[in-house]
């Protein structure tokens, strides 16, 4: 039953993503922010909640669904397959970033530049904190 209270919690994050989306919409149709982003993040929010509540829905229904993702959840092979791809994600992104804050320096857009050496250095100093904690 411990996977199936994962499951109700994760239910729960996706319904509270469609509450966030919600009140994004609504402050920016009620014109109380004048970032128009904030408008596509609320139907961001609203879509991938609903998505994923539906498919928390389809999963809880029977027993046999729940076994099923529990099992392609907790298996070793996907649990490494999952590892290495966050761990390569990681590492490209810190590649890429590296390369695009070059490239914006030569640019002479060094406030951009910046921001990047920032997320960069907080990437890192995330891995290092997490690193010593496991």
């Amino acid at each position: 039953m411990e996977f199936r209270k994962k499951l109700k919690l994760r239910l729960l994050a996706a319904c509270l993503y469609v509450i966030i989306g919600a009140v994004l919409i609504a402050v920016s149709a009620a014109g109380l922010s004048r970032n128009e982003q904030i408008m596509a993040f609320g139907i961001v929010f609203v879509i991938v909640g609903f998505v994923r509540c539906v498919r928390y829905f389809q999963v809880t229904k029977n027993e046999e669904t729940i076994h099923a993702v529990e099992v392609a959840e907790n298996d070793e092979r996907n649990v490494m397959i999952m590892v290495k791809a966050r761990s390569l994600t990681f590492s490209l992104f810190i590649m890429l970033a590296g390369v695009v804050m070059i490239v914006l320096y030569l640019l002479d857009q060094s406030f951009a530049a910046q921001i990047i050496a920032y997320t960069i250095c907080a990437f890192s100093l995330l891995y290092y904190i997490c690193y010593q904690i496991i």
